[in-house]
């Protein structure tokens, strides 16, 4: 009998001990938390069976309320992920909406008997597959753990495809790029929102105007007035619109998600690649994420650099930064106007000599280009015609020449100069001079200049290069006052004003006399097209992002910036080094002497 007592208490021992992990099991069973028998992955859900249960993660989750009761939930929108990658979308009506109270994002839950239904038409699809998820009256959630999959699934678009419209517009996307540039913030009005209005360059360098609206405005503003750097961002959910002829990625109205420079990983290999991209050439097209800055265009035509009537812009010290306004009436080339350019670098490239060609075991077409600048020894030299344009600029006072490199010409004319060859190689035209250029004349923009000197043999000339360019209406219109208001005051001050001519070892001549020029008549003024496709600089000194705003109203328009590398003269060494901190000038206005 003893023995007997022994082997039940025993036996109330082992029970003792596993009592507690038994029970364990079933808790998590019923809570959800231990994966049921059978799970349906997205991509094999179909219309044949009602009874199946999904494993996912909710990567989005927005709520709709509604004007006069704002506290109470409408409507729960969600996008669900997979262990596999694979995204749905999932609608919660009112009736249900008290099953996804306790929903929220990067939760991993199981879905049992949601229903699958289609998007109504012309409805934004933020995933773009046929069906959608409902919730239903047999519906429930539950929590789970162990999910395998990754923590978000981006479908990011590229640049390209967006400003080719080859997205659907009823279709969402996302997007990532390096951040570089902020537009004024626009408040809110009437009948709009307040918006802001960024440029993003993806890693081939294509350029992609985003305006944000509504409370992802705030979100902005918050970054960059604490840190006022380029940053990476991940805009999830976009859609593109076009205005005017520009294609640009707007938000939608509550699923849209905003990663400003978080440590996610697509954001860090982003950083990464584009890293790489800097270290490993030569030329400065791109914008390093860590070491430029953020600035409002407006303030840099409109506050930060001095304005400067064309016929005074000779007083300018060489390094110095000035803005001018002018139209282009005319080439003073129609025979060169471009140059082989070095891949790498943007720097005009020679052929190699026959005789050293000769001592070479083997030389390839692509290889047998030469590039003076030390950073593209070591590399294979590839040449590509680049654009390379004499322009005469008129003010209301004054005519300088300009030069338009390949960036903003190919920008502008949305077509390359090799395209360009080739499309009349194709038609057996040997042109010298394509009519599509023509395009630039007559088209009234505000340049912003810097002072370049070289020397020449024993002559030192003085040019002035293009740094940035824009047709933004309320630019231009706030120079143009500014332009008339000067004008105006010298003639107010002086009886009768003398023209004031450049000296004569400067390009800057008022006179078109003796310059062989090529002039296209009854060209209209058009707008900048819609594709942007190269990126400017980042030599620009820090401003606030929320810069007075403008009466004018203005409109979807790029602004150029272009590197002092690639505006450097293509065949003579610049005096002094590249990297000349920009200054504002304060020089006064001479005014010139009155004959008696």
């Amino acid at each position: 009998m003893g023995n007997y007592c022994d082997f039940c208490k025993g036996r109330e021992t082992l029970q003792d001990a596993y009592f507690p992990v038994f029970t364990m099991l079933v808790a998590l069973y019923v809570a959800g938390l231990m994966d049921p028998t059978e799970i349906t992955m997205i991509n094999d859900l179909g219309l044949s069976n009602d009874n199946y249960t999904i494993k996912v993660r909710i990567i989005r989750l927005w709520k709709q309320t509604t004007w006069s009761k704002p506290h109470e939930t409408r409507q729960i929108g969600m996008i669900l992920m997979d262990e596999e990658g694979n995204k749905i979308e999932c609608t919660v009506e009112k009736p249900y909406v008290i099953l996804g109270k306790a929903l929220e994002e990067y939760a991993d839950v199981y879905i049992h008997k949601p229903t699958l239904g289609l998007y109504a038409d012309d409805a934004m699809k933020f995933v773009d597959i046929q069906n959608k998820l409902f919730f239903q009256y047999t519906t429930k959630v539950n929590k789970c753990i162990g999910f395998n999959g990754p923590l978000n699934s981006f479908a990011f678009a590229n640049f390209q495809d967006v400003i080719d419209k080859a997205i659907p517009s009823t279709i969402s996307f996302d997007v990532i790029g390096n951040v570089f540039q902020c537009y004024p913030l626009e408040p809110a009005t009437q009948k709009l929102n307040k918006r802001i209005t960024l440029k993003l360059e993806d890693l081939e360098g294509r350029q992609l105007l985003a305006t944000l609206w509504g409370d992802y405005v705030e979100q902005i503003d918050s970054y960059v007035s604490k840190h006022r750097v380029n940053f990476v961002m991940i805009i999830q959910c976009a859609r593109w619109k076009d205005y005017r002829g520009r294609v640009y990625v707007n938000n939608t109205y509550l699923a849209t998600k905003l990663f400003i420079d978080e440590q996610v990983e697509e954001i860090i290999d982003f950083k990464k690649k584009f890293k790489e991209k800097e270290s490993g050439s030569a030329s400065s097209c791109s914008h390093a994420t860590t070491s430029s800055i953020m600035y409002t265009v407006h303030d840099d035509f409109l506050k930060n650099t001095k304005f400067y009537q064309i016929s005074m812009i000779h007083e300018l010290d060489e390094g110095s930064y000035a803005i001018i306004l002018g139209t282009i009436k005319m080439f003073t080339d129609n025979q060169e106007w471009y140059y082989p350019a070095c891949k790498n670098c943007k720097r005009k490239v020679h052929k190699m000599p026959i005789e050293q060609a000769n001592h070479m075991d083997h030389v390839a077409e692509n290889e047998s280009w030469v590039c003076t600048q030390q950073k593209c020894k070591k590399q294979v030299i590839v040449a590509e015609p680049s654009f390379m344009l004499k322009i005469r600029v008129q003010g209301l006072v004054g005519v300088v020449t300009l030069t338009l490199f390949d960036r903003d010409v190919r920008s502008i004319l949305n077509i390359s100069a090799s395209d360009l060859i080739e499309k009349y190689e194709k038609m057996g035209d040997t042109v010298a001079f394509p009519v599509e250029i023509n395009e630039l004349i007559g088209r009234k923009m505000a340049f912003k200049i810097i002072v370049r000197g070289f020397t020449a043999g024993r002559k030192y000339i003085r040019s002035y290069n293009i740094s940035k360019i824009s047709d933004d209406v309320g630019i231009i219109s706030a120079l143009e006052k500014l332009e008339k208001a000067n004008h105006i005051e010298q003639d107010t001050e002086t009886e009768s004003v003398n023209v004031v001519v450049s000296d004569s070892n400067s390009q800057d001549t008022i006179g078109f006399k003796g310059s062989a020029s090529f002039v296209a008549d009854n060209t209209p003024i058009s707008t900048f097209p819609n594709t942007i496709s190269m990126t400017p600089s980042t030599n620009h000194d820090t401003t606030s992002l929320l810069s007075p705003t403008t009466n004018v109203k203005r409109k979807l328009v790029d602004v150029y910036d272009l590197e002092d590398t690639v505006c450097e003269s293509s065949t003579k060494p610049s005096k002094k080094s590249i990297g000349i901190k920009e200054t504002v000038v304060s020089t006064q206005l001479l005014i010139p002497k009155v004959e008696k």
